[in-house]
């Protein structure tokens, strides 16, 4: 067992060393601290690229060692491929994408996570090659805590925001129409809003939920706000007539300056899959390959 003293100098090892939120080690670098059958289970039998260290600094620094005993650590594996548009900016609550450049990319599920023992962590080398910036560490705590805090839709605005067209058999609508858009342009926004009330499911077809949209624009895309707003206008209009228990309060590509506070305190992140009646295709393109 290991002592308090143990404790101390594990606890001043791991702080020299400097592990924080978001470094990276080898995929086969905890196989010795998790465990066995853990990798076929969690994994289908083959380690990942890498693991990413997702507890907070201050756990993984936390001076009492038994306040803190483990730390957390997603699979991510680097592929080559198409990068999907619904799986940027934490758009979808069990997968994350995080570009990289030319079709590459590492991706997350939200299941793949482990606990290994604090102190694995002074024997373990970060990766210098692949790491995180700061806006791609941001992207991955939010989506993180995303998976926990989202707000589901109510049923009776899921049906009237996406329903399937009799004639083709295919799924039309406002929802459908805006989930194409981010698809399209998820790597220019931040992140995407929704505001509906009630908040509760309406039974009667004739009573109206009111909605508002907004979209946030990566400052580095400033200066195509007004285009955005434009392909937003047209993928709008190719959606069928609103249905009548629907009432369009606004809808807008915005800077992330403009949304306050105040809109924090009404907005909900806003993705397909918090919609509790519709399953989530598990689309891939043909050519993805880990690396």
């Amino acid at each position: 067992m290991t002592t308090d003293v143990d404790h101390a100098a594990t606890v001043k090892k791991i702080s020299e060393q400097g592990w924080l939120q978001g470094h990276i080690v080898p995929g086969d670098a905890l196989n010795p601290y998790i465990q066995e059958g853990l990798v076929d289970s969690l994994l289908g039998g083959k380690n990942p690229t890498y693991w990413i260290l997702i507890s907070h600094s201050c756990t993984v620094h936390a001076r009492n060692y038994d306040d803190a005993p483990v730390v957390e650590w997603i699979a991510c594996n680097f592929k080559r491929g198409k990068i999907f548009g619904k799986y940027l900016n934490a758009n979808n609550p069990r997968r994350l994408q995080l570009p990289i450049e030319d079709r590459r990319y590492l991706e997350l599920r939200i299941e793949r996570r482990i606990w290994t023992p604090r102190l694995a962590l002074i024997d373990l080398q970060r990766n210098q090659e692949a790491t995180l910036d700061a806006e791609q560490l941001e992207t991955l705590i939010f989506w993180l805590s995303h998976s926990y805090n989202r707000i589901a839709m109510p049923d009776r605005l899921v049906d009237r925001l996406r329903f399937q067209d009799e004639a083709s058999g295919n799924y039309v609508g406002l929802g459908v129409q805006l989930d194409k858009f981010l698809d399209e342009h998820s790597l220019r926004l931040k992140s995407a809003w929704v505001s509906f009330n009630p908040k509760h499911e309406i039974d009667t077809p004739e009573e109206p939920y009111t909605l508002a949209f907004r979209f946030l624009v990566k400052n580095r895309h400033i200066r195509e706000l007004e285009e955005l707003n434009q392909l937003l206008q047209e993928a709008i209009k190719e959606a069928p007539a609103l249905e009548p228990g629907l009432v369009l309060d606004d809808i807008t590509v915005t800077p992330m300056y403009d949304f306050t506070m105040l809109d924090v305190e009404d907005f909900t992140h806003y993705n397909s899959s918090d919609w509790l009646s519709l399953g989530e295709e598990d689309t891939e393109s043909e050519d993805d390959t880990n690396e």
